[in-house]
């Protein structure tokens, strides 16, 4: 049962941060690259606007 419960908290929490990062609606809400990707990926296609697949490019490099 403990494993179980483990593993229903941690798919949760995944879902959950996922879901919050889509909910940025610009560059300007990430505080660096990775949270944008993320929001990219999670559906966010707002992020991408020269459509090179490189969601919030003045961020690349920022991984604080």
């Amino acid at each position: 049962m403990k494993r179980f419960f483990t593993a229903a908290v941690a798919t949760s929490t995944l879902v959950i941060l996922s879901s919050c990062a889509a909910w940025a609606q610009n560059c300007s809400s990430f505080q660096n690259y990775a949270q944008a990707v993320a929001s990219y990926k999670a559906g966010n296609s707002k992020l991408e606007r020269d459509k090179d697949g490189i969601p919030c490019e003045e961020l690349c490099g920022k991984n604080g």
